[in-house]
């Protein structure tokens, strides 16, 4: 791993600031190593390298579950700036997993702080997600996925009336397209994805315009419904 002039100085900077204004031996190992987990982090941030527990686990030599705590506290304490728990949410998708059977998404988030904000989030909400051995795996309806990822802001484009004409022209007979058209709000398609078949959900999500990561979010799902 090759660090830049400007890092290593950086690094030493911050690492002087621990022991060299009057607290020299004050700052614990543990503060010591999140500071340099940290700046590990950042460097592989901003070179575009894969920090995710495996890979840090075989380059570091700690097990996977140290990685995770590390991240937390490395979070907590340096957290990354124009950190979007959202986005990195929504990029997770596009290796979801779809369950017909009870309209359930199962999503890996490979990131520790992400999986964290999105539990917290749907806590908030009032909802849940199932727990697993797999310490990475959120599992969540179609409903709550919509919350976490249908921005408020970008509501009055998502369900415009030029979107709502375009699904009314495919309506026909199906009684959950004609609920959704009675109800074309953020509610109204929670209760859609929850009731319909997949074949129906396809037909109307790739007819509404999401922006930012909700686009990214359902262009994945739409993907992993189909199974491609």
């Amino acid at each position: 791993m090759s660090f830049s002039n400007k890092e290593k100085q950086s690094c030493f900077d911050k690492i002087s600031e621990l022991y060299f204004c009057k607290n020299f031996g004050s700052t614990s190992k543990a503060d010591l190593e999140v500071l340099l987990f940290s700046e590990y982090i950042e460097h592989c941030i901003g070179a575009g390298k894969p920090y995710d527990d495996y890979t840090l686990s075989k380059q570091l030599g700690i097990t996977q579950s140290r990685v995770r705590t590390l991240k937390e506290r490395k979070e907590l304490k340096y957290p990354h700036e124009g950190f979007d728990w959202r986005v990195s949410f929504a990029d997770s998708v596009k290796n979801a997993k779809y369950d017909e059977s009870d309209h359930y998404v199962k999503i890996i988030i490979q990131d520790v702080n992400v999986l964290n904000e999105a539990r917290h989030f749907i806590e908030e909400k009032g909802w849940y997600d199932e727990c697993s051995l797999n310490k990475k795996l959120f599992r969540l309806p179609l409903d709550c996925f919509v919350e976490i990822c249908v921005d408020d802001k970008s509501l009055a484009d998502t369900f415009s009336s030029e979107a709502k004409r375009n699904v009314k022209n495919i309506a026909k007979s199906d009684s959950n397209i004609q609920s959704f058209l009675n109800d074309f709000t953020k509610d109204g398609l929670k209760n859609f994805l929850m009731n319909a078949s997949k074949e129906v959900i396809l037909s109307v999500i790739e007819l509404l315009p999401f922006g930012g990561y909700a686009k990214i979010a359902f262009n994945f799902l739409e993907k992993v419904i189909k199974g491609v």
